[in-house]
């Protein structure tokens, strides 16, 4: 991804039939705005009285928007607070248009973030208002920044694949995206194999109860555009993982020491 990018995402202070429909986004009112940037690393919060100061970062900056329905609704929402900037000139990669695009239909982020994460969003934009209106800043500011979390992994996720997980009928399907700029996963694992290297490898283990992460330094000995086969120095045994909850690879120096022995 581009250091020149941020994340974002906005709670209102209004609700739809509040203002007349789901087309009067610019009349919702901002209450809250949970940002991370690439540039610094490091998320950050905007109370409706900040937002000038947004504008200015954005203006000098000028990054790559990141969001999910940012395009349509986030952006809308918050043009109206700004005095000199479009914000829909800068880059954008809107997570949602581009499954709109793609599969011709749209989905809720936590379709999405339950399909490729194993995690969903911790409540509704409802809930965002009500914590507005009861004065529970604290409450507001950890429900948006989650949002801002799962669509930042949602994104890193198609960057390292280049694709992003959804489900229909109860079947997980892959779904292309365009954002993603450097070799993937499993291109990453095809040089190792063919080259006999070594891996490191982030594991996404899902089970009924728990969401866990697992590390592994491992030879390749088998690769399929589903599943990878290895021989795991963490385990001294094969094991096979999707390459869907692979989640990251580090390809390491020197040769397969499990081909080594076999040769």
């Amino acid at each position: 991804m581009s250091k020149a990018s941020i994340v974002y995402d906005l709670e209102t202070q209004k609700t739809f039939a509040e203002v007349g429909g789901f087309n009067q986004n610019s009349k919702l009112g901002v209450s809250f705005i949970g940002l991370y940037s690439y540039t610094q690393n490091q998320y950050f919060s905007f109370y409706e009285p900040d937002i000038p100061k947004l504008e200015a970062i954005l203006n000098t900056e000028k990054p790559t928007i990141i969001g999910f329905n940012s395009i349509s609704f986030d952006n809308v929402v918050l043009q109206p607070y700004f005095k000199s900037l479009q914000i829909a000139t800068l880059p954008q990669v809107d997570i949602l248009a581009d499954i709109h695009r793609t599969l011709g239909f749209r989905m809720k982020l936590e379709s999405v973030a339950q399909a490729t994460l194993g995690e969903g969003k911790s409540g509704s934009g409802l809930d965002a208002i009500k914590y507005y209106r009861e004065g529970n800043m604290a409450a507001l500011a950890k429900y948006c920044l989650d949002d801002v979390r799962i669509t930042k992994d949602v994104y890193e996720y198609g960057c390292r694949h280049g694709y992003i997980l959804y489900t229909s009928g109860g079947e997980l399907f892959r779904m292309p995206v365009q954002w993603s700029t450097t070799p993937t996963v499993q291109q990453q694992l095809h040089q190792a194999f063919t080259e006999h290297q070594p891996v490191e490898l982030t594991i996404l283990q899902l089970s009924d109860s728990a969401r866990t992460i697992l590390t592994t330094k491992a030879d390749l000995l088998d690769l399929t555009d589903r599943t990878v086969t290895v021989y795991s120095y963490r385990d001294n045994d094969r094991r096979d993982y999707q390459l869907d909850r692979i989640s990251d690879v580090t390809v390491l120096s020197g040769k397969s020491s499990y081909q080594e022995r076999l040769l």
